[in-house]
């Protein structure tokens, strides 16, 4: 719990990449931040995904407004839906390669530190963020320059980059039954945790507040509690 408690605090006013290595390493301290930063972004997120699960439970509710008429959807489904968990522990991903209509290109999947760099680049991140994941590139035996790349290729290399690492980039069909307009929403596992940490926190804290007012007792003896127990002193001040 302290260690949960620690990463929602430190991490508060960190971006969405340095939020999800933060949790991660707090869960998982003994493999350290730079792994973290080092896996593919479907790597790391299919670990969000268990520890959603693992602390919250398997069922996902979102919620969603019609880009055309306004009206608010509710969605509800399991993670087991939308993302398997790992069957191995992850590990950064060896580099990739793209031969196409006479290109060659040597890549590698983008990860969150990746994305912690060019987080301030505004309308060219996406460039810089190739850049980046592209290793080496030849038309012929001519060696190029990711932005030398024509649009084609650049395409290309996304589309393979999302076959190798699917759960990069989650999105979910909808279909407004007020008016049939039918779209596609990303599902932000990073922020959707987020927000399920920090209202478990915020009970958390409050529920030893109450406790520490009532008997005395210290933060660190109150989160040493089982649930069920700290449950039980609660209800019995309630009583």
């Amino acid at each position: 719990l302290q260690s949960l408690l620690h990463a929602r605090e430190t991490q508060h006013p960190a971006a969405a990449p340095e939020r999800a290595v933060g949790l991660l390493d707090a869960v998982w301290p003994g493999h350290g931040p730079e792994q973290w930063r080092q896996l593919s972004i479907g790597d790391r997120d299919r670990l969000l995904f268990l520890l959603q699960s693992c602390l919250f439970g398997d069922a996902l509710e979102t919620v969603a407004a019609c880009p055309a008429c306004g009206e608010r959807l509710e969605s509800r489904f399991r993670v087991g839906d939308v993302c398997a968990p790992p069957d191995r522990w992850p590990q950064p991903r060896e580099p990739l390669e793209l031969r196409h209509g006479g290109y060659r290109v040597n890549f590698r999947l983008p990860c969150s530190e990746d994305l912690i760099a060019v987080a301030g680049d505004g309308a060219t991140a996406g460039n810089r963020l190739l850049q980046r994941c592209v290793l080496d590139a030849k038309q012929g035996r001519k060696p190029l320059q990711a932005d030398e790349l024509p649009a084609e290729v650049r395409d290309r290399l996304g589309e393979a980059m999302a076959e190798h690492d699917p759960v990069a980039d989650l999105r979910m069909g909808i279909t407004c039954p007020a008016c049939g307009h039918a779209w596609s929403a990303a599902l932000d596992i990073v922020g959707y945790l987020w927000e399920e940490l920090d209202d478990w926190a915020q009970d958390l804290l409050a529920e030893v507040h109450v406790l520490a007012r009532h008997y005395a007792w210290s933060e660190r003896d109150i989160l040493a509690l089982a649930p069920m127990r700290r449950r039980y002193y609660l209800d019995l001040l309630q009583a």
